[in-house]
């Protein structure tokens, strides 16, 4: 082994920077902290390739003044802890450390330029690791920082980026996560010198309807509870608005964007426990404010959890604030999960037999009898199943074709960036999009089995966006999407209840859903049959045990050519 001994000053430095800042949006986040502190109610941001190349924050805040500005880009030198500087037990801002700008000059090329409102002239700092200078000039009040050549000369860390459009959908996604905590900031923000946010600031409503869209917003209740010392502020979903992750239950606390702690999200959660279907959350943003000196917040080096002093009386108010807000609305709770009855089974999902019809209940229920078993198979479920393989054929194998005519879609911030990350993929699946302006996009081709049924087109494309329905951005996403959409144009032609069927007609039916790649269940996860075997059967009757005796005509058990 090796001999002990000190690191290097310059890899002290790298190893430092590497810690702070990973990615563009790290410097980002950096950036408009310190323009929260400073009281900033304005931000403008612009990114170039993601913020690799070029990133810049300007706010209207209180300034650095020109005998500090040099410090600020020191290590371990910060304005945010007091007079004596030598306690956490009151931090009140988002940074605290001193380490995000010193960081930030050695991953980078780092312009300062600052200046307090009662102060003449401003002052602009340079730095690039250690190379430092300042220079004195005329300039508005706040501050306007630039970050430029990120990782220029560290090429490992910079081939470690993702590519520009990925590292502009995490700058978004991090923007939007700030507003909806601060939804009083005016916001702008510009990508490869295109505009593409301006918001004006307003209520955590209007932020939500800015960035989730209006069909989110409309289902989304104010939340304003005061208790003690203990605040919460923002927004909770109504119990028809759900997601199957919690990646749109937004928790801060003073101000600062964190993970949820498990004990406040199972308090969130209480008051839905009857409300939502299992495994679902709701959606929302929750502001906590609460007395410094309860909380600890330098727990992680990212800052992204603090530790609770008092977690149990938070939980319970935080409880208490969600549940007076449901309390004061007239919701009805989920049907609850159909449970079958005991000895009825759904059909296995390891085999499917041929069946030989034996006739019809209801006008609805087909009788079959295969694998010496009873089935009761829901026509209008099986032939949603049928239609819904033989659409989806036709999506896989036709070329994508140009809309005949103008489909405009208004698009959410969120949207943009989904669709610039995955622009090619979303084109091989038949979808091109071209901006049309002021946030709406012309929508170009589409798969052309859609071209009969354009009252579709815009769920295919926001659907295919991740937007709705609980649906996670990326692939998986795209094909809930499209298996919503061609569940649905499945089941409008399927056969209905009362639709009498010949008795031809049903052993074709039930031959062509025993072809089905899938045939146990419909589009929906419903089930195509039910089954009951001989055995439950003689047991309902009290009958001692099966008869020991062959199906009558085995021949029937090959009628139907099953493919696999």
């Amino acid at each position: 082994m090796a001999p002990i001994r000190k690191l290097p000053p310059e890899l002290i430095r790298e190893i430092a920077a590497g810690e702070v800042v990973s990615a563009p949006v790290d410097v980002l986040k950096e950036l408009v902290e310190n323009a929260l502190d400073a009281g900033a109610t304005r931000l403008e941001v612009a990114l170039q390739d993601g913020g690799i190349r070029h990133l810049s924050v300007r706010d209207n805040g209180a300034g650095i003044p020109a005998a500090d500005l040099p410090l600020a880009a020191d290590a371990h030198s910060t304005s945010k802890l007091g007079v004596t500087g030598r306690t956490l037990q009151d931090v009140l801002t988002l940074g605290f450390r001193g380490e995000g700008l010193y960081a930030v000059r050695h991953a980078a090329r780092l312009s300062l330029t600052s200046r307090p409102r009662d102060q003449l002239g401003g002052v602009t700092l340079n730095a690039h690791g250690d190379e430092v200078s300042t220079r004195t000039h005329p300039a508005p009040s706040g501050t306007y920082a630039v970050v430029t050549e990120l990782f220029g000369r560290l090429p490992a860390r910079y081939q470690a980026l993702a590519s520009p459009a990925a590292e502009t959908k995490r700058a978004v996604t991090l923007l939007g996560r700030y507003l909806l905590h601060h939804p009083h900031l005016h916001l702008s923000l510009e990508t490869d010198g295109e505009p593409r946010w301006a918001y004006a600031g307003g209520t955590f409503l209007e932020a939500a309807k800015f960035l989730w869209g209006p069909v989110t917003a409309n289902r989304l209740l104010a939340l304003d509870y005061q208790d003690d010392g203990f605040a919460a502020q923002g927004l909770v979903s109504r119990p028809e608005l759900t997601r199957p992750r919690r990646d749109r239950l937004l928790l801060a606390v003073n101000g600062r964007p964190v993970e949820w702690d498990d004990r406040i999200a199972r308090a969130v959660l209480e008051p839905y426990r009857e409300l939502l279907p299992s495994g679902h959350f709701p959606v929302g943003v929750l502001n906590l404010t609460l007395p410094p000196d309860t909380l600890l917040v330098n727990t992680t080096p990212d800052k992204t959890r603090v530790r609770l002093l008092e977690p149990a009386r938070v939980a319970e108010a935080v409880r208490v604030a969600v549940a007076e807000v449901l309390g004061g609305q007239p919701l009805a709770p989920a049907l609850p999960e159909f449970s079958a009855l005991p000895g009825v089974a759904a059909a296995p999902r390891h085999v499917f037999p041929a069946l030989r019809y034996l006739g019809t209940y209801r006008e609805l229920y087909l009788l079959a009898e295969g694998a010496a078993q009873l089935w009761v198979v829901d026509q209008h479920a099986a032939h949603e199943r049928i239609l819904f393989e033989a659409l989806s054929e036709r999506y896989k194998n036709e070329p994508p074709a140009e809309l005949p005519y103008p489909e405009l879609l208004p698009l959410t911030p969120e949207d943009e960036a989904t669709y610039e990350a995955r622009r090619s993929e979303l084109a091989e699946r038949g979808i091109v999009l071209e901006p049309f302006g002021g946030g709406r996009w012309r929508v170009r081709t589409v798969p052309a089995f859609l071209l009969g049924y354009p009252e579709l087109v815009v769920g295919v494309v926001t659907g295919a966006l991740g937007r709705g329905g609980g649906h996670g951005v990326g692939r998986s996403g795209a094909d809930e999407a499209w298996r919503a959409v061609l569940g649905r144009l499945a089941c409008l032609p399927a056969l209905k209840a009362g639709h009498e069927l010949a008795r031809t007609d049903a052993q074709g039916l039930l031959g062509a859903l025993a072809r089905c790649e899938t045939p146990w269940a419909c589009p929906h996860g419903r089930p195509t049959a039910l089954v009951l075997g001989e055995l439950e059967l003689a047991r309902r009757f009290g009958r001692r045990g099966v008869r020991a005796v062959a199906p009558k005509d085995e021949a029937m058990r090959d009628e139907v050519d099953v493919k696999r």
